[in-house]
């Protein structure tokens, strides 16, 4: 199904979007100061002959949102030739929907670019193809040089990491975020004029390295209910997520009084909410989207007990 002109127009602007904003308000602002172009790549956008429309689908817990709308908005600012339509994902799954990263994951922002007559000229999704490399050869890096890291398999729950290690992917992450910054928002430009000029999607994919999204990993043999059940919430702190977390966990307590080993909270960041039990990844905000109802994480407990 088509994104219509009369759908579009259903979008928030830029500015309304970031006004409504409840959790990385400051962050996303201090991005969009920093934002720097490419002469060549700004002047393409300036001198086109029709406006482009944007549609954008976004939510304000997602770490690629934070970085890599506010390039968008600049643009659009800074051109004039573009006009942006932003869209809340969790509001919006059937638009969402049809733009799937590796036609399963829900990962934001997406932007869909339509020409004037609104036809789909190509779509660009989470971050810059080139970045995505980057960043997976920095965690092969990190994985084969750390101490902290090198006994541990790099596809390791996060739930079952050490603190110390948790806190040294972190701040790796962290530190090469600030490092690529002005190349990441350059590369994403860059990737938005081939979609104009070629009606191309990026021009490379990798596997998505989102670390608050953990593989499952079951090594383990048959759970009994004398094994008892270890449940891991990995949340992203920064998001606010802590409310989401704690009902959660009280629901837990409140049904399982005795059969929990532990009921562990990992704060992390970039808008992760992934629920590990016993080393199984039952949900995950990047895989899933949204938050899991209650009930399906006591039917996946229950499962383990049984």
């Amino acid at each position: 199904m088509s994104v219509t002109k009369e759908r579009f127009a259903q979008g928030l602007t830029y500015e309304a979007y970031r006004a409504q904003m409840t959790r990385n308000q400051e962050r996303f602002i201090a991005n969009e100061q920093t934002v720097e172009f490419d002469a060549n790549d700004l002047a393409f956008f300036t001198q086109l002959p029709q406006p482009v429309h944007v549609l954008a689908l976004a939510e304000d817990w997602c770490g690629d949102v934070i970085n890599n709308l506010p390039v968008l908005g600049r643009l659009a600012e800074a051109s004039g030739k573009i006009d942006l339509h932003v869209f809340l994902r969790d509001q919006n799954l059937d638009i969402m929907d049809q733009y799937l990263k590796e036609g399963q994951f829900r990962s934001i922002p997406v932007f869909v670019l339509f020409d004037s007559n609104f036809r789909e000229l190509g779509h660009w999704i989470e971050r810059p193809a080139r970045m995505t490399e980057l960043q997976a050869e920095m965690r092969r890096d990190l994985y084969a040089t750390d101490p902290l890291l090198k006994e541990i398999a790099p596809d390791t729950p996060m739930g079952q990491m050490p603190e110390a290690a948790r806190d040294r992917i972190s701040q790796a992450y962290g530190a090469f975020r600030q490092e690529n910054r002005t190349f990441s928002d350059r590369e994403v430009v860059r990737e938005l004029r081939a979609i104009v000029e070629q009606g191309a999607v990026q021009v490379a994919e990798a596997p998505q390295l989102n670390t608050g999204v953990v593989t499952t990993v079951n090594g383990a043999g048959p759970i009994t209910r004398q094994s008892q059940v270890k449940v891991s919430i990995t949340y992203c702190a920064a998001c606010g997520y802590e409310p989401q977390t704690l009902d959660l966990t009280n629901a837990l307590m409140r049904t399982f009084v005795y059969e929990l080993s532990a009921i562990e909270l990992i704060p992390w960041q970039d808008g992760a909410f992934d629920v590990v039990i016993n080393g199984d990844l039952v949900h995950s905000m990047y895989r899933d989207g949204g938050f899991p109802e209650h009930e399906t994480i006591l039917r996946a407990v229950r499962a383990r007990l049984a």
